[in-house]
């Protein structure tokens, strides 16, 4: 069985965020997609501390889509520089696992 990644953004809204979830797992591109409680984010942008409200999207996805994912969140986001950060899940329940690459048709 392949591997299940995390990958990981942050929007400004919960509209984008309940936006983007929904068209990456319509185009099959994330088995799920979690829109997280906002958080504050406090970052360094072009010389300066910022600081914004952001809701964090956890989508779960395998390795035949993990760079499609990830592409299409780049194309997608309207950030200049968006967070896009992947973790290969070393540990996942079987059941679990074999839902997501089904999903994803694999």
């Amino acid at each position: 069985m392949s591997p299940i990644f995390l990958v990981i953004t942050t929007v400004s809204t919960q509209e984008q965020a309940n936006a983007l979830a929904s068209e990456a797992i319509t185009l099959g591109l994330a088995a799920c997609a979690q829109v997280q409680a906002p958080c504050q984010s406090v970052y360094s942008w072009q010389g300066e501390i910022e600081s914004a409200l952001e809701y964090p999207i956890h989508f779960k996805t395998n390795e035949m889509q993990h760079q499609a994912l990830r592409d299409f969140i780049d194309e997608k986001h309207s950030y200049d520089v968006p967070e896009i950060v992947s973790i290969q899940i070393d540990t996942v329940n079987a059941a679990y696992a074999a839902w997501v690459q089904k999903s994803l048709g694999e």
